[in-house]
């Protein structure tokens, strides 16, 4: 038997022989793959954090059993509006008060005045032990 119709009896039982990509071709595309990767990383790098408010706890006050307050900052763009979710959690972590807590944009000179401070009054189903900020985002105008 040739090696034509070894090769032809083959692809009829097996399917026809696959292609494998040059090395050449390999390269280019894990390059462009690696390219692409670093430009994201630095899009995120610069452009990511600074659009994002960021929130940081500073304390909170358990008033009643059907009350309490939490205290925070918020750091955000100056023109920008965001919403955070308030939330006060009892000895097991549920969730048994919550608010969200509307933050419009405000004035200011320098970095260092992108932050600002906030209290949440909260009402609760029963009594809490901490009040936490979940999370913030940016609201589109």
């Amino acid at each position: 038997m040739s090696r034509a119709a070894d090769s032809a009896v083959l692809a009829e039982r097996y399917g026809p022989v696959r292609r494998v990509p040059s090395r050449r071709l390999r390269t280019v595309l894990i390059s462009l793959a690696l390219v692409a990767a670093l430009g994201l990383g630095i899009w995120v790098a610069v452009e990511g954090p600074s659009s994002l408010p960021e929130s940081k706890d500073v304390g909170y006050d358990i008033v009643s059993d059907s009350e309490a307050s939490v205290d925070f900052e918020v750091t955000k763009e100056f023109d920008s509006t965001a919403r955070c979710l308030v939330q006060v959690l009892d000895d097991s972590y549920a969730v048994v008060g919550a608010t969200t807590v509307t933050l419009g944009p405000h004035t200011g000179d320098d970095v260092s005045e992108r932050t600002q401070s906030f209290t949440a009054d909260l009402r609760t189903e029963r009594r809490g032990v901490t009040g936490v900020v979940e999370s913030c985002w940016t609201v589109e105008a």
